[in-house]
């Protein structure tokens, strides 16, 4: 049975290739094939020999996933439905900044089994993993997408449908083709992964890969924590913290907070007032993202004062604070709102 070449890790290609009697050097030769050329067919690889490239179609394929739709919001963001090879569906988001920055979204899983409270994909709950190949799939088909404009990808960042630490292995592997100058070649700064504070992967994730970390906290409290993610009751806001503050001695990244604001839940004087104690000694950086609603929650976005309120304090107390308003709110594509 022939495997999809996608979701070989790209350190192993070169004993898979001597294995079947292929030379070293074209398992470097594919990689460019695949993913800087984007090549879609053994044939295409022309500086291969027709004998490389006759062993390439027998033991391997080249898998794809398959556009169902592109929805494109007034604000120029764009979501992708992919379907993959189980007919299982999954959800991109293209996000273009005025600052020419182009951000590509990615799932790493169909569905997810965190619960978060305030996010649409865990109504779904967990149907499985997505390989290394349909993790940079996405990537790879957006490209395509991309031929005709001016403006190239410059940022990806696994924050889609998923927590990308639960499929630990995959994710490494996706991250380190994302990385590779044969591939590619994106620099560890524009790349950003996203956990809900699975501590004990972060730890062995930042010690493998040194791309910037991203940490959806979400609340100052344990008590409100807990209610908004059940991942809370493993790993507490302190262990959290104190994660962070270690990865900050050691690490030149600043560590990003995402703090999805609920009315009355988590966005009041005292929950303001806490934060910037929570991250005393930490590198941070947080971005205050007002609640996307979806269908079926009960949730409430805060106020817009509420919003630039907590900015101006945590501003005031030295830490960079950024207001994210959802991009692709008319298309379901902002944060939290991604399913399939």
């Amino acid at each position: 049975m022939r495997q999809d070449i996608t979701d070989i890790p790209v350190d192993r290609l070169h004993a898979v290739f001597g294995a079947l009697g292929l030379k070293a050097y074209s398992a470097s030769q594919v990689v460019r094939w695949l993913y800087k050329a984007r090549a879609t067919s053994f044939e295409e690889m022309t500086n291969l020999p027709q004998e490389a490239r006759g062993v390439l179609r027998e033991k391997f394929f080249i898998g794809r996933l398959n556009p169902v739709d592109v929805m494109a919001a007034e604000d120029g963001t764009k979501k992708f439905l992919f379907e993959l090879a189980d007919g299982n569906r999954i959800e991109s988001v293209l996000i273009p900044s005025e600052r020419g920055r182009v951000t590509l979204c990615i799932s790493t899983e169909v569905g997810c089994a965190m619960g978060c409270a305030f996010c649409r994909t865990a109504k779904m709950g967990f149907v499985r993993d997505l390989s290394q190949g349909e993790i940079l799939g996405q990537v790879l088909e957006v490209q395509r997408s991309l031929l005709s404009s001016d403006r190239p990808l410059t940022n990806i960042v696994l924050m889609g449908m998923g927590e990308p630490l639960v499929n630990y292995d995959a994710v490494v592997n996706a991250v380190k083709i994302l990385l590779d100058e044969r591939a590619f070649n994106l620099s560890k700064r524009r790349i950003t992964v996203s956990t809900s504070g699975l501590v004990s992967q972060a730890e062995r994730f930042v010690e493998q890969l040194d791309v910037k970390i991203a940490i959806s906290l979400n609340a100052t409290t344990d008590g409100v924590r807990d209610q908004l993610m059940p991942v809370n009751k493993r790993f507490s806001v302190a262990d959290i913290t104190k994660f962070c503050r270690d990865y900050s001695k050691r690490s030149r990244h600043r560590v990003t907070f995402e703090y999805v604001m609920i009315r009355d839940v988590n966005d009041t004087e005292e929950d303001m007032k806490r934060l910037p104690k929570l991250l005393t000694g930490i590198n941070a950086k947080v971005n205050l993202i007002p609640f996307n609603p979806f269908p079926g929650s009960t949730l409430k976005a805060p106020y817009e004062t509420t919003l630039k309120e907590w900015q101006n304090y945590l501003t005031n107390k030295g830490i960079q604070t950024n207001i994210r308003i959802g991009r692709g709110q008319d298309i379901m594509a902002a944060c939290g709102q991604l399913a399939s």
